[in-house]
């Protein structure tokens, strides 16, 4: 099958990049970034409120596709804990800056090649990721290299598959639906969801599982040979 369309927008983990290594839950750096500030905090009553948020949070994005940022979860928790000022505040973006700081991810073998060949060849280009952790500002400016639209739900609002994020996007590039390609790995959240604004979609396969998507592929290379490039 040879895709005739303008753009091409990609899913984000598991798709572009993946996680390396699992390592500790990313709450314990941000609990002990924040003990390191002036900030009195009970380590159990902390731990024991963000998971209760963490479970909500997690519940409600079920039901209702809306996100949340982790720092105004950890706001909130606070809050409950009796802190709350713009020192706080402060205090929040820099444990959170240190949390993320320690989270570490590889591209996939090929998938910037494949980036800036599509950039270079004329497709505009986006990202679409479903995140409530903020995008620190060298992940950004790397990422702005290569796409002309990033739409993060956590700035967004909703996730993935909600039509709202692909929408915006698609309005954002200046593309129509169907002259759109949407890349990613979840069946529902990228397949589903794109399919339903109803742009055209590639199924790239990481796992076990299958996909009501146009094309399925193994490798983000294989676009290359879809796109007649």
């Amino acid at each position: 099958m040879i895709l005739k369309v303008d753009a091409v927008t990609f899913d984000d983990f598991n798709t572009l990049r993946y996680g390396v290594g699992k390592g500790e839950d990313i709450i314990y750096p941000i609990l002990r970034s924040l003990k390191k500030s002036r900030l009195e905090i009970n380590e159990e009553d902390f731990l024991k409120e963000y998971f209760r948020a963490d479970k909500l949070y997690r519940e409600m994005l079920r039901e209702t596709l809306r996100e949340s940022l982790l720092d105004d979860i950890l706001a909130d928790v606070l809050v409950s804990l009796g802190q709350g000022s713009q020192c706080v505040n402060r205090a929040i973006r820099k444990a959170v800056d240190v949390g993320l700081a320690t989270r570490k991810t590889k591209w996939y073998s090929g998938a910037t090649h494949v980036l800036l060949t599509l950039k270079e060849k004329g497709y505009k280009l986006g990202l679409i990721s479903n995140t409530h952790w903020r995008f620190l500002e060298n992940s950004r400016r790397k990422f702005r290299t290569y796409f002309d639209v990033i739409t993060l739900s956590y700035e967004h609002g909703y996730a993935k598959p909600h039509p709202s994020i692909f929408l915006t996007t698609l309005e954002r590039l200046k593309v129509r639906a169907d002259r759109c390609l949407h890349v990613g790995d979840d069946p529902v959240a990228d397949i589903e969801g794109a399919k339903g604004c109803g742009m055209k979609t590639a199924f790239i396969k990481r796992a076990d599982g299958e996909a009501n998507a146009d094309i399925q592929i193994r490798k983000l290379s294989e676009l290359l040979r879809l796109l007649k490039i």
